[in-house]
């Protein structure tokens, strides 16, 4: 606020105040007002004066007298005279006098200070000019306005014009009587600017989403005239990239900076996907493990779980997920797979498992279950020599129906001879009813007649290949799936007939008394077959001396287990049962086993007991080497 005269309370602009033509005006209207009443109160006061007498050499004119009754030259004159004469008369009046004149010429010299006042600030520039408002880069010249700036008293110079955002100087000088509150007249710079253009910082603008090549985003609020792009413009992978923006010359941010700002960009997961190449899983005691292929899209991790780890296990290796059978039951697989560097985790998939391991006892598995087994090669891991397994029988062989005939057989074996018969089987003979041993019997048992006899008449030519009981009782004539009818292959049960599996046999098939030669013996392909003597005994009697080099003694026999077998319907009865094995040096026989297990021989046209071994294993790797070196 400006500052006051104590007397007249004129206003004194301060310094750093524009000079103003109404300010002086009032200061003049009061000097004036002031000046106007001085100038009054003197002409009143000499007015006041007008009725008295002037003084001629302190003496009052005589035709300023008033007319009196007295004499003018007598004591009356003289007493004025003297009176006026006297300095100490009139004393009020001589004292109004003199302060009227000093007050007059008081008045005339503060009305000429002050006119000397209003003159001075009349012609003084207190305030040096300034830019008024602000100027902005937009490519084109810019000059300012200014603050305070008088034309007619100043001139302007310097720089006044400009294009580019930046700070420039301009000059003021006073013209004539004008100069500046410190009494100089020199030219004066100011300082005016063009600010920075303000810009926004760009953002991305568009969406990426990974797909193996590189992208590169869009931005909003970027222009390359403006601003430089730098820092990671491009990328491949999914994740967050930095890019710079760096202001070009004439722009700024919005706070003011003019450096490098950094702004993230991204790249998306793609959507993630995954796939198994099997839905279910059937695992056996011949396929205890099983795989899985996962294919997913990217490098997430694998993980796979079972809703039943005690009966199906699971393990990852890679890409593939190993199930393993633990017990029987049913369980479901949950294959999941993790975010990866550049795909979203897709959506669990799964797989469902059925799990059929063989129990511990023969009885309570399928025939399916032991093949299974037997074509693993883990029957022993199983089970035991002398282990049964019971089938029912039905139908009628020769001369003898069987109906619903319980009857066990039992583990002779496991890889028995598997040099010449072949690996991964499981051996096995009919012949027990609950524990004891037993031999199925015809009518004509001991007899002859049509029954379960080697042929139908006294002869072993041909051997085991070409004899009846091997074409047409057992009824290897057919196959387990087309059974020949009327023999004990027909009788079988079904589920046991359909995993039967053909097993090769070494005999001397040639017999009919050429002795002990090598080239008799020879294989046969089997479904059904009887016994070898070595095989029962494990030593030669009357064999031909050379199956024993193709043969092996079974494990249920060389445990020492009774050779004893008793009348399947009478089985307080013990019966001699058949050997496939002819008679070496005669043309009548084929070995036996007696009633008290001894080794024996009997005629080829007696009907006898009849206990036939068969196998169970998957694959067809029959030997046939005996066929093809010896027939």
């Amino acid at each position: 606020m400006a500052n006051k005269t104590t007397n007249y309370k004129l206003t004194k602009p301060l310094e750093s105040e524009f000079y103003d033509v109404g300010v002086q005006n009032e200061n003049m209207d009061k000097i004036d007002t002031q000046m106007k009443a001085n100038a009054d109160a003197v002409e009143a006061l000499q007015k006041g004066q007008s009725g008295k007498a002037d003084l001629v050499d302190g003496k009052v004119p005589a035709e300023q007298l008033p007319d009196m009754n007295y004499d003018p030259k007598g004591t009356a004159q003289n007493t004025v005279s003297e009176h006026n004469l006297d300095q100490t008369a009139h004393p009020y009046l001589l004292n109004q006098i003199g302060t009227c004149v000093e007050a007059a010429q008081n008045a005339q010299d503060a009305a000429n200070a002050a006119l000397d006042a209003v003159s001075g600030i009349v012609y003084t520039i207190n305030v040096l000019p300034s830019q008024n408002g602000t100027l902005t880069y937009n490519g084109q010249a810019q000059s300012p306005s200014w603050n305070a700036y008088n034309p007619d008293a100043l001139t302007l110079g310097g720089v006044t014009t400009g294009t580019n955002a930046g700070t420039y100087t301009a000059t003021f000088t006073p013209k004539g009587k004008y100069k500046w509150a410190d009494g100089t007249q020199t030219a004066k710079e100011v300082t005016w600017t063009i600010n920075a253009a303000t810009m926004t910082i760009p953002t991305q603008s568009n969406s990426l989403t990974y797909t193996g090549s590189a992208q590169s985003p869009t931005w909003n609020n970027y222009d390359s005239g403006k601003m430089t792009l730098g820092g990671t413009t491009s990328g491949t992978n999914a994740g967050s990239y930095n890019a710079t923006f760096t202001p070009k010359t004439n722009y700024k941010w919005a706070d003011g900076s003019t450096g490098a700002k950094t702004v993230a960009w991204s790249i998306a997961k793609a959507a993630g996907s995954l796939s198994l190449n099997k839905t279910s899983i059937k695992l056996t005691a011949a396929k205890t493990t099983d795989t899985i292929t996962v294919t997913r899209a990217g490098d997430g991790k694998i993980t796979a779980t079972s809703s039943a780890p005690t009966v199906a296990s699971v393990s990852v290796s890679g890409s593939v997920v190993i199930v393993t059978a633990k017990a029987k039951g049913s369980a479901t697989i949950t294959v999941s797979v993790g975010a990866g560097t550049n795909h979203t985790a897709p959506a669990n998939k799964t797989c469902s498992v059925e799990v059929t391991l063989p129990t511990k006892v023969l009885n309570d598995n399928s025939w399916a279950t032991i093949r299974e087994v037997s074509s693993a090669g883990l029957g022993a891991n199983y089970w035991a020599v002398g282990d049964v397994k019971s089938i029912v029988l039905n139908g009628t062989v020769r001369n003898y129906t069987f109906s619903n005939l319980t009857v066990n057989a039992f583990i002779l074996g496991f890889n028995h001879n598997s040099a010449k018969e072949g690996a991964n089987k499981i051996h096995f003979q009919i012949g027990k009813i609950g524990s004891t041993a037993v031999a199925l019997c015809d009518s004509n048992y001991n007899n002859t007649g049509d029954g379960f006899r080697m042929n139908t008449s006294q002869t072993n030519s041909g051997g085991w290949n070409a004899s009846h009981m091997r074409k047409t009782v057992l009824g290897n004539s057919n196959t387990p799936t087309s059974p020949l009818a009327n023999s004990l292959m027909a009788a079988l049960p079904a589920d046991l007939r359909a995993v039967m599996q053909p097993v090769t046999k070494y005999t001397d098939n040639t017999a009919n008394g050429g002795g002990n030669v090598q080239t008799y013996v020879t294989a046969t392909t089997d479904y059904l077959f009887l016994l070898a003597e070595f095989e029962v005994f494990g030593t030669r009697s009357y064999a031909n001396s050379y199956e024993q080099n193709y043969q092996a003694q079974y494990d249920y026999y060389k445990a020492g287990n009774s050779r004893v077998a008793y009348n399947h319907s009478a089985v307080s009865t013990a019966v001699w049962w058949w050997l496939r094995s002819p008679n070496y040096d005669d043309t009548h026989y084929f070995r036996r086993v007696t009633t008290d297990g001894n080794n024996g021989t009997s005629y080829a046209y007696y009907c006898a007991g009849v206990r036939p071994g068969f196998c169970k294993y998957t694959r067809s790797n029959v030997v046939t080497e005996g066929k093809r070196l010896f027939r």
